[in-house]
């Protein structure tokens, strides 16, 4: 075996939103008596993300500046702090993520074959109620974040601090995540082997970065 350890990134790789964030949003701002489009929540929430991941420790806050500038443009309503309350707790389990199909058998056969496995994302803490709920948890050595380290994805701090938290040498684990640069061109230039997670082709214009199309071919990858 090539590797004695493989390490993810989360969210778009290991599992996704049950639905894109607009939709979501839109239908718990409903509620509350927004009538803005999923479509026009979805723009703004990515214009706003763009600005970067959770590395403070006041999570929360961190989260409501950001989904506050995003009913700021789309339309504010009344009880916004009632709202915000709701739909941060809509994504710290189930009720908001969901695996991808093949998530659960392929960390059950890299345990089986008993490499490492480590998380490095730039989530907050919540992934760890995610990921209890989606019933992931118990399979990973170690779980490194953003909003812990205080630094982010392309940091390579990031990329050092997993590489040390699962205990081996960058040369000796497999990267595999959903971003060309924050991802896998990171990974690359900390010491790590990656690949790219590309389910849909959104990146079949890539030639210098290794893509796969779901992550059963990471077990090809691992195997002689």
């Amino acid at each position: 075996m090539p590797f004695r350890a493989v390490l993810f990134d989360a969210a778009e790789t290991l599992f996704t939103t049950r639905g894109s964030v607009g939709e979501i949003y839109a239908g718990v701002a409903r509620k509350y008596g927004s009538q803005a489009s999923s479509e026009d929540i979805q723009a703004a929430f990515l214009n706003n993300f763009r600005a970067g991941p959770v590395t403070t420790a006041d999570q929360k806050r961190w989260w409501r500046d950001l989904v506050y500038r995003v009913f700021s443009q789309v339309g504010m309503f009344e009880n916004f702090d009632k709202f915000f309350d709701e739909v941060y707790d809509r994504f710290r389990d189930s009720q908001g993520w969901v695996l991808f199909p093949e998530t659960l058998g392929v960390l059950e056969q890299l345990k089986q074959w008993r490499l490492k496995l480590g998380v490095i994302s730039n989530f907050d803490s919540r992934i760890y109620s995610v990921m209890d709920s989606l019933g992931i948890r118990q399979f990973f050595d170690a779980v490194v974040l953003s909003s812990e380290t205080g630094y982010c994805k392309p940091d390579p701090k990031m990329f050092a601090a997993g590489s040390t938290a699962i205990g081996v040498a960058p040369s000796e684990a497999l990267f595999v995540g959903d971003s060309p640069q924050d991802d896998v061109e990171a990974a690359i230039r900390a010491g790590f082997s990656a690949v790219l997670i590309d389910r849909t082709g959104r990146y079949n214009h890539i030639q210098h970065l290794e893509r796969i199309s779901s992550l059963n071919e990471v077990l090809a990858k691992l195997t002689p």
